[in-house]
């Protein structure tokens, strides 16, 4: 796995490279994968060719894609880092720790590429505070993406709406927001990670920097407070008055679109906001924006501001330094941070950049970007990655107001202690889990038994001696060797190798960067008895194995049994059914729409069987028949509870996967049910018929029992799907599950490349 994605990385960054001269040319080699999000490429292609003129020794092999955290991560683990990077966001912390990361000081000491002053001066006061460590910075600023409140500027001077300062001024804005029917602040609430901003803006302002710090360093009682209650209880208030309806299940450009399009005030967002919706933005839209709340009496400077993303690191095991150095120096002079801010419409970090280079839309921007002196983030620890889990649980049951903000801040408090506990001591175990591990090891242990005992049944019986009339024959070994021989060769370079390989990585505690340190079982038995997330994740595959199927199949066999009787029109509706298998991944894109909460195809269908409800329960009070016009009433009531319903909220996910299941899956096993069927002589309906059996009784006597081959085929592939669900769960969560929403695949993923314990991984 990890050679093939080495190939296609280094093969992306071939087709990708702003290199415009043959290798011979050049001496040195710098490579710089991105990430490609709201400021995009263009610029830093640019960027790239002009490096290469000012410098021609050094080849710059750029590339990027909105996925290629995941490649950087693949490389991380095989010690294949590149030179220059903005892509792992919190997950160069762990790289940092474990020295991997270099401190650019001695650079910063340095001049600038202009040489007017040294390369720290020309960077905006506070811009580099959020990747320091012990005194060291480790990463770089081009676009100064600081998380502020966007806001309608057209509609607040309509209305005569202030920018509101202090969380009590926010939530009184809100109130009038509301009474003017409209909805206050749109919210990506299916990327419920961006809440994380409003808790840190309000912890660190209460507490002050010191108690935000002993967070990242989980120190005891730095959860468990009364600043982090109000911290916690002013972003649950916010879900709960200030959200538009079905917010939590919005993806990103869903609510800032809903923002463009008048139905929402206000939206919390970073820097590049304008950027990635450039092309969605009504014309003659203008764009404001104002700092996130802050409490009345606080602990902090007011002006510091909230910052995420956007930072460019050099590794230090790179044997080109300098150059790599040299190459964000150049980034980040006056000339090519103004070309970025005027082409992407974004601040930047560089003193004197922004000025003549941004829109109108920016200048509120760039007047609280230019008053701050410091800047913060929450991710700046190693242990990050371990409470990111925790965190995402917690914040998603304050959003949905499942939980009181002191419950909160004690289950955060004792996750803590649990990452105290793992850090200290990684090898002890604490048994919470007996029956269920037990069960899935008989269960296992029986299954194997089975195919052992079959195998060699299967075995005895061909080898043994064969009737002649038996009508076997035994197949060459040469023609088997042909037959089978590719099909074997791909399964194991693919399939038994890889495992094989990979299977002593999972008797060793390993973070992919230190040495592997032998534990034998330990991390089995972690999981089976320990671990609560790895029986939710099983629980959640169980669903989509067996309670999905229990619709799909029963409506699969229905349409092939329709189809079989030669209905009219039988061959489009076979087309019509079996075509969204041809879709695959690309059809999550199609059911995200079709559920959005505003505007989405489902609601409104629902939504307008209540109305339909509605109109027939009046009609039949003007007729005097009251009793069933209530009925019809308290039915349209509850059809019309899907306005603005959040299908795609995490906890209603799984439900909502059915219909998509429904309708991916279910042409492709009517297509098999149907050929199936079609072999069946019809001389057996015919008897039946003058035996006086109905459709009904042929089904069940005729057509299950002939058909029972391919059905229990589909039932293995839906079990087999079912356990291997990932993409539906990792997509439409935005890479973040809570605990109660992953499956085995995304708990995996999540081990390895967010927390780095490979070996639970494995």
């Amino acid at each position: 796995m990890f050679l093939i994605a080495g190939f296609i990385i280094g093969l992306s960054g071939t087709t990708g490279a702003a290199n415009t001269d043959t290798a011979q040319e050049r001496q040195i080699e710098i490579e710089v994968p991105l990430f490609e999000g709201g400021e995009g490429l263009s610029f830093f292609y640019e960027c790239a060719r002009d490096f290469e003129e000012e410098r021609p020794d050094i080849d710059v092999n750029l590339y990027g894609d909105p996925r290629i955290k995941d490649k950087i991560r693949i490389r991380i683990l095989e010690n294949t880092f590149p030179n220059v990077t903005n892509a792992l966001g919190d997950d160069i912390w762990p790289l940092i720790h474990k020295g991997e990361v270099l401190a650019v000081d001695e650079y910063l000491e340095g001049p600038n590429w202009e040489g007017d002053s040294t390369w720290l001066d020309s960077f905006i006061p506070g811009s580099l505070d959020v990747y320091q460590y012990k005194g060291r910075t480790y990463a770089i600023p081009l676009a100064y993406m600081v998380f502020v409140v966007w806001y309608n500027q057209q509609m607040f001077e309509e209305h005569g709406w202030d920018k509101p300062r202090t969380w009590n001024d926010f939530f009184s804005l809100c109130a009038t927001i509301k009474s003017a029917s409209i909805a206050p602040l749109a919210f990506q609430g299916r990327y419920h990670g961006y809440g994380q901003a409003f808790v840190a803006q309000s912890y660190y302002h209460l507490a002050g920097p010191a108690a935000f710090e002993a967070q990242k360093t989980i120190e005891p009682g730095s959860f468990d407070n009364p600043e982090m209650v109000e911290a916690l209880s002013n972003i649950q208030r916010l879900a709960r008055d200030c959200f538009q309806l079905g917010s939590m299940g919005m993806s990103h450009t869903e609510a800032q679109l809903e923002f463009f399009m008048g139905r929402a005030a206000m939206v919390m967002c970073g820097a590049w906001l304008k950027s990635e919706m450039m092309d969605n933005i009504p014309s003659g839209f203008q764009l404001g924006a104002f700092r996130m709340p802050v409490p009345e009496k606080g602990r902090a400077d007011p002006t510091a501001l909230f910052v995420n993303f956007g930072y460019f690191t050099v590794f230090k095991n790179n044997a080109h330094r300098a150059e790599s150095i040299d190459f964000l120096r150049f980034m980040t002079s006056r000339k090519m941070a103004g070309r970025f801010a005027r082409q992407r419409d974004i601040p930047v970090a560089v003193r004197g950049a922004n000025e003549g280079n941004l829109s109108s839309d920016m200048d509120d921007l760039v007047q609280v970007v230019g008053s701050a002196k410091a800047s913060f983030s929450p991710s700046a620890s190693a242990t990050a990655g371990a409470m990111n889990e925790y965190w995402s649980n917690v914040r998603f049951k304050l959003l949905k107001d499942t939980i009181t903000p002191e419950d909160a801040v004690k289950e955060i408090e004792r996750a803590a202690a649990i990452v105290r506990e793992r850090l200290a001591d990684p090898d002890r175990i604490t048994v919470r889990h007996i029956w269920k591990p037990v069960i899935l090891i008989i269960i296992l242990g029986g299954m194997t038994v089975y195919v052992i005992v079959t195998m060699l049944l299967r075995w005895w019986t061909a080898h043994g001696p064969v009737p002649l009339t038996s009508g076997r024959a035994r197949i060459d070994f040469k023609a088997l060797i042909i037959f089978l021989g590719p099909a074997v060769l791909v399964y194991t370079v693919f399939m038994i190798g890889p495992s094989l390989v990979t299977f002593p990585w999972s008797l060793h505690r390993w973070d992919g960067l230190t040495d592997m340190t032998f534990v034998g079982f330990d991390h089995f038995i972690r999981l089976l008895f320990e671990s609560d997330g790895f029986w939710i994740a099983m629980g959640n595959n169980l669903f989509i194995m067996f309670v999905i199927p229990a619709f799909v199949l029963p409506l699969s066999l229905f349409l092939a049994a329709c189809l079989s009787r030669g209905i009219w029109g039988s061959s489009l509706f076979r087309v019509v059914f079996f075509f969204p298998n041809l879709l695959g991944i690309a059809a999550i894109l199609l059911w995200q729409h079709m559920y959005n909460p505003n505007g989405g195809v489902v609601n409104a269908v629902l939504v307008a069987f209540g109305s339909g409800f509605e109109s027939a329960a009046r009609i039949l009070i003007a007729w005097g028949a009251n009793l069933p016009a209530g009925f019809l009433m308290q039915v349209s009531n509850w059809f019309a509870g899907f306005t603005g319903f959040a299908w795609l909220s995490q906890d209603n996910l799984y439900w909502a996967l059915i219909p998509m299941f429904i309708w991916g899956a279910c042409g492709f096993n009517m297509i098999l049910y149907l050929a199936a069927m079609q072999t069946i002589p019809q001389s057996m309906y015919e008897s039946a018929d003058l035996d006086g059996a109905s459709t009904w009784r042929q089904f069940w006597s005729i057509t299950l029992p002939l058909i029972w081959e391919a059905l229990s085929i589909s039932m293995v592939f839906m079990v087999i799907g079912g356990m291997k669900t990932f993409e539906q769960i990792w997509l439409l969560t935005n890479q973040s599950p809570t605990t109660d929403t992953h499956v085995i695949g995304t708990r995996m993923i999540n081990s390895m490349f967010a927390e780095f314990r490979v070996g639970e991984a494995t």
